[in-house]
C-alpha cells in the first residue's frame, strides 16, 4: 500500500479489533515559548476521513501549536508492535463540526471543558486535588445534562507530510519505511531501523 494514511487507518482497526488500549491515542510533540519540547497523550479522532485532534483553548497545547509550523505525532499499537512518526501541520477543524462532536464525549471531559472556561486555564496551579474536585461538584451540579461546548472547545485535522511506519519484528529485523507527500503522491523510501 503507498498511502502510509490508509496503511495507519487499517492498523488502527486491527488494533481496535485486539482491544489495543493506544488504538484510539496519540503522542503530540510540540515546543514551547521557551524552545522546550513538550509531549502529551490525546486522542487520535476520525472525523470526516481524516485524523482530528480536539484541543481546549485554554491549553498550553494550543497556544504551542501556533509557535512553529509542523508538529510530530506519534501512534504506537503494541497489539501490532507498530509505531507511526508523523510529521504534520494543523488545519482548523469547522466549529459546527467540532460542537457536534463534542457533544458525544463522556461527562466528565465535558465539565471540565467548562470548568477552564469558567474558572481557571487547563493546566493552571491549584491549591489542592480536594479544591480540583469542590470545583468540579460545584459546576458539574449547575450544568444542564444537554450542555452545549464552549467557545474554546476546538479541533484541529492532521495534516501529514511525512510518516515514517516501523515494524517490530521480534527476533527478526525490524522494517522500517518512510514516506514523503509529494504533491497528492507519496514517495516511500525503505530506512534502516
Amino acid at each position: 500500500m503507498h498511502d502510509p494514511l490508509m496503511l495507519l487507518t487499517d492498523d488502527r482497526r486491527k488494533a481496535r479489533a485486539a482491544n489495543d488500549p493506544w488504538a484510539n491515542l496519540c503522542v503530540l510533540a510540540t515546543i514551547d515559548a521557551r524552545h522546550e519540547p513538550q509531549a502529551r497523550v490525546v486522542v487520535l479522532r476520525d472525523l470526516e476521513q481524516r485524523f482530528a485532534v480536539f484541543i481546549n483553548g485554554t491549553s498550553p497545547k494550543h497556544s504551542e501549536l501556533g509557535l512553529s509550523p509542523r508538529h510530530s505525532v506519534l501512534v504506537y499499537l503494541a497489539s501490532l508492535g507498530v509505531q507511526y512518526r508523523l510529521m504534520v501541520s494543523f488545519e482548523r477543524v469547522p466549529s459546527a463540526i467540532v460542537h457536534a462532536s463534542w457533544l458525544e464525549r463522556p461527562r466528565i471531559p465535558k465539565v471540565m471543558d467548562w470548568l477552564y472556561e469558567s474558572f481557571q486555564v487547563q493546566s493552571s496551579e491549584v491549591p489542592s486535588r480536594e479544591f480540583l474536585i469542590d470545583r468540579y461538584a460545584e459546576l458539574d451540579a449547575r450544568l444542564p445534562k444537554s450542555v452545549e461546548a464552549p467557545s474554546h472547545a476546538l479541533g484541529y485535522f492532521l495534516v501529514a507530510h511525512e510518516v515514517e511506519r516501523l515494524e517490530l519484528a521480534g527476533d527478526r529485523v525490524h522494517a522500517r519505511r518512510h514516506y514523503r507527500r509529494v504533491g497528492l503522491i507519496w514517495n516511500a523510501v525503505e530506512v534502516l531501523p
